[in-house]
């Protein structure tokens, strides 16, 4: 009888137990939405994602904005499987040290949301200029995480790295590429000169701007492929010469008044730190 009371005092207790393994089950629901980065599905449009490493990469450079604009937006990429919703949710992640060399005063991170009725959200990183970026460059890595609204898809598609820089390639250094600065740029150079001395990233990146060139187009002094800008060839006589640096003399004078007042300068070069003067006819050298 004892050997009976035993049995049956062991049958429920394991059906007790039995139930309550079966109350904490956790039933996965296949309409739950995971948020990722995106992924070689996706590499029609977004093409960032490198399967060896399993990370999505975003590239950027300040060259893709005028040189009076010290902020920039970039929105690095991330969506979500399952449904759309009627409302914004919000994105988890964390800044992976590791991967990140990028300081605090260069970045800073706006939101991270997927917008309601959409795919795809993005993580928005807010940069600001730095001339430390104009000869190297600088990354942040993320990793996504879970939050409230969204839990992680795949551990495959969870990391990401933004890279950017204020990195413009210089033209060639022969000397009929060099004597095309020259004769744009004041300095105590003569406008024929091909020493370079007196070259800096900004003073080339107003040139291109102020005169329309893509960044891939720099003529020779002589000639040259036909200027964008009117259509000839670039041939730099008199004429050309201070056309060239009246633009740039625009440009300059209204960056001044776009920035209170304070002259783009020279951030390269023996006159890094001093306002960049171009050589209009009759200019003299402001040393």
């Amino acid at each position: 009888m004892k050997f009976k009371i035993n049995i049956l005092l062991l049958i429920m207790i394991l059906l007790s137990a039995a139930g309550c393994q079966k109350d904490e089950i956790i039933v996965f629901d296949v309409n739950d939405s995971g948020v990722m980065f995106p992924g070689a599905g996706d590499a029609k449009t977004y093409k960032g994602y490198n399967s060896a490493d399993q990370i999505y990469y975003v590239n950027e450079s300040f060259l893709n904005v005028p040189l009076s604009q010290v902020k920039y937006i970039v929105d690095f990429p991330v969506r979500v499987s399952g449904d759309t919703v009627s409302r914004d949710r919000v994105i988890g992640y964390e800044v992976v040290a590791q991967m990140t060399d990028a300081l605090n005063t260069q970045y800073k991170i706006v939101d991270a949301i997927i917008p309601a009725g959409e795919y795809y959200g993005r993580i928005r990183f807010e940069l600001t200029r730095d001339v430390a970026l104009d000869n190297a460059s600088v990354k942040v890595g993320i990793k996504l995480k879970d939050s409230d609204d969204l839990k992680v898809g795949s551990n495959e598609y969870c990391k990401g790295v933004l890279t950017w820089s204020n990195m413009l390639a210089k033209f060639p250094s022969s000397s009929s590429y060099t004597r095309t600065y020259n004769c744009i740029i004041l300095s105590p150079l003569t406008k024929t000169s091909t020493v370079i001395t007196y070259y800096s990233p900004n003073a080339h990146k107003a040139i291109l701007e102020a005169l329309g060139w893509p960044l891939n187009y720099w003529p020779t002094y002589t000639s040259g492929f036909a200027d964008p800008g009117t259509g000839t060839s670039a041939v730099f006589g008199v004429y050309y010469t201070d056309l060239y640096a009246q633009k740039l003399k625009t440009y300059l004078d209204a960056y001044a008044l776009a920035n209170g007042g304070e002259r783009l300068k020279h951030n390269a070069g023996t006159d890094i730190g001093k306002d960049i003067q171009p050589r209009v006819t009759g200019a003299v050298y402001i040393p």
